[in-house]
This record gives structure tokens, C-alpha cells and sequence, in this order.
């Protein structure tokens, strides 16, 4: 497995017990966590290649694209990534074709709904500052269903692009220069990798509430999130790669959506930045 940095950990922990729920127990899982470099990674998917692996699992895009470019032959099996066709990985999810498939995480196209629930949730969340990464092949994707919400939704969007680590650094200046009531976050392996120990900290420092993608960002801080479990895409992906080392070629392997995406809020975190949700979506969320 191959792994950008700390903040996609819940995929592996997944796809191990998946692999125990699937039957598949004594498999050898070997993990490597790049920890934000994009040499590492290249070097361990060649590394795992070289060694005879049976097949490398990353657990998103930028993973993805560079196991793909740095290999030749093994099959690739992804654990959530968005906007599956978009990367040209695969020719089509029914049939993907080539030695690349995976679960995709639906995260692109669900970003005009996550809009949607904190305006249900949190009405007086005029002002949204985006979060987001634009190298990121969905972000394009999920920068329109944001747009169309915002417009039918009446919400005001203002943006704050991440190109390197460093750039968070300058969140807090951004912060007080838009005021936002919100953030919305978008698929980034930066800013996911980042969430606890610079996006959330800032965030909190001015009273932001976070809109995030998974409950896995709940539980670490986000005010509320709407999408597939991390952990849950991991043992989806378990799945997968049981059918794959039985013999399923991974050209025919379709990708998959996610089983059950969550709507979630942390009422701790709410109250705590001065906010209360509406009876409405409190009733329909789950409490992390």
C-alpha cells in the first residue's frame, strides 16, 4: 500500500479489516507512508514492484497516478479516489480495461450537497471560504456543483488555494481578510494530510466552522461532512481485492461507488465555535 501522508491512514486500517472480514486473513500487508513526498512514493511503488507484490493499493489520486507512472505491470487497486474517470486511469467503470480500479469516493460530486447541509444546518452561514487544491484533477468537477449550489443556494464563495504545505501558513491572514461564517473543504491530498495540525487549528482560532468530506473529519474537528466513511471505502476496496486474487482480471474489475455515504456533525465542536444546528439536520445527522 501506498500512502501520500497521515491523513488517509483510515483507508489501510480498512482495507486490513476488511481483508479479515472477507476472509482473507493471513494476507502480507506492506505500508508505505510517504509523508507528503511525491519521491517516496514513486520510489516505493517501484520498490514494491521490484519485490514481486501482487498488487499495490493506493489510497487516492496523486497515490494513483504515481503508482501508475512509476510501474509497469502490476495491477492497481485504489481505496477512494474522486472523479474516477477524470484522471484517464480507466476507459470506462464498468470496465476499466487497463491494470487500474478501484472504489471511487463520489467526494467531487457531492460537493454541492455538502453546501447544501450547512446552509440547512447553519443559516446564517452566508460567506463560505473553499479550501482546495487546483492541480487536483476533480477539483474542476467539484468546483462547478459547488458554483451551482452557491448560485441556487444564495451563498457567497470565496477561495483559498493550496498549491505547496507552506501555503497554509498564510490560512489565518486569509481568514481575517475574508471573515467567512464557514469553510468548505475539497479534495486535496494536501489539505487532508494537513487537517489536524494546520487547517483545523486555524479554523477554530477564528471560530470557522469546517464543512468536510468524510466522518472521519468529523471526528478530527469539522463541524459537519458529508460523504463515505474512510474506513468503510477501505474495506469496500477489501473486497475488491479478495476478487482480484482470485483470479479476476483487474481490466474487468468495475469500479465501485461508495456503499453508504454518511451525513455527520460534531456537536462539541459546534458549540464550542458559538453555533447550534437546526433541529432539522441534527435530527437527520449522526453525532461524532
Amino acid at each position: 500500500m501506498v500512502v501520500s501522508g497521515e491523513g488517509r491512514m483510515e483507508r489501510v486500517q480498512g482495507l486490513k479489516d476488511g481483508l479479515t472480514i472477507y476472509g482473507v486473513p493471513n494476507l502480507g500487508i506492506r505500508v508505505c507512508n510517504a509523508q507528503g513526498s511525491p519521491k517516496t512514493l514513486a520510489e516505493c511503488a517501484r520498490d514494491f514492484e521490484a519485490e514481486g507484490a501482487r498488487a499495490l493499493i493506493t489510497v487516492g489520486g496523486v497515490e494513483t497516478q504515481t503508482a501508475l507512472r512509476s510501474t509497469h505491470r502490476i495491477p492497481i487497486l485504489y481505496v477512494g479516489l474522486a472523479a474516477s474517470l477524470d484522471w484517464g486511469f480507466i476507459q470506462s467503470l464498468r470496465r476499466p480495461g487497463g491494470r487500474v480500479s478501484g472504489v471511487d469516493n463520489g467526494y467531487a460530486e457531492l460537493t454541492g450537497k455538502r453546501l447544501e447541509w450547512l446552509v440547512r444546518a447553519l443559516p446564517s452561514a452566508h460567506r463560505v471560504l473553499v479550501l482546495y487544491q487546483p492541480e487536483v484533477v476533480p477539483t474542476p468537477k467539484a468546483l462547478t456543483h459547488l458554483r451551482s449550489a452557491a448560485s441556487i443556494l444564495g451563498t457567497e464563495l470565496a477561495y483559498f488555494e493550496v498549491r505547496h504545505r507552506e501555503d497554509l501558513n498564510r490560512l489565518p491572514q486569509v481568514l481575517a481578510n475574508t471573515q467567512p461564517d464557514a469553510a468548505l473543504l475539497l479534495p486535496s491530498f494536501i489539505l487532508e494530510n494537513a487537517l489536524t495540525t494546520q487547517v483545523l487549528p486555524a479554523l477554530e482560532a477564528t471560530q470557522v466552522p469546517l464543512v468536510g468530506l468524510s466522518p472521519e473529519h468529523t471526528r478530527a474537528g469539522a463541524a459537519l461532512s458529508y460523504g463515505a466513511s474512510e474506513h468503510a471505502l477501505g474495506q469496500q476496496a477489501a473486497r475488491m481485492l479478495k476478487k482480484l486474487l482470485e483470479g479476476l482480471p483487474i481490466s474487468e474489475l468495475p469500479v465501485e461507488r461508495p456503499d453508504i455515504p454518511r451525513l455527520t456533525l460534531n456537536r462539541r465542536v459546534l458549540e464550542r465555535l458559538g453555533y447550534s444546528p437546526t433541529p432539522q439536520v441534527a435530527a437527520l445527522a449522526d453525532e461524532l
